[in-house]
């Protein structure tokens, strides 16, 4: 009989999807993408119709930059690293199950927040807007990292 190694792609199917580097890079981007939309969506949602939406809106965009350059590029960097180093694997694997606690940690967050701070015509409404698009943009933001790795380009947009 003859035996398969681990590595060998014809071994037998696995129980768990696998998927190439590119598959769970895009997934990857995906995520951050519609992570980013829905943040950005709702905080819009929430400061809109303020008088004082603007200043909000701007807060919201520099939180959003200076969380993109200082924490979250770096994080998209160690996330495609990790991809990367994988190779051919379990396709919901391209986030650390670390990464997925902190997803549901945040997710949980935003409602309680919601659900505690934010009433119709309360000034809740507005920071909680602004965190919302400070958030959304710098997820959007970093979320180049990924997409330059999807399509082959480094952060200079040399390709690799």
């Amino acid at each position: 009989m003859l035996e398969h190694r681990q590595d060998d792609p014809r071994r037998s199917p696995s129980l768990w999807p696998q998927a190439g580097v590119r598959a769970q890079l895009t997934g990857g981007a995906l995520m951050w993408l519609i992570g980013a939309s829905i943040l950005l969506v709702r905080g819009a949602a929430y400061i809109q119709g303020r008088s004082w939406h603007a200043y909000a809106l701007a807060a919201g965009l520099a939180l959003g930059v200076i969380k993109s350059r200082y924490l979250l590029e770096g994080v998209a960097e160690r996330a495609v690293e990790r991809i990367k180093a994988r190779g051919r694997a379990w396709f919901p694997g391209f986030f650390s199950l670390r990464s997925w606690a902190l997803v549901a940690l945040m997710m949980g967050s935003g409602m309680i927040l919601r659900r505690m701070v934010v009433a119709p015509d309360q000034i809740g409404a507005g920071f909680l807007g602004a965190t919302y698009i400070g958030v959304g943009a710098a997820l959007l933001l970093a979320d180049r990292v990924f997409w330059h790795a999807v399509f082959g380009r480094s952060r200079n947009g040399a390709v690799l």
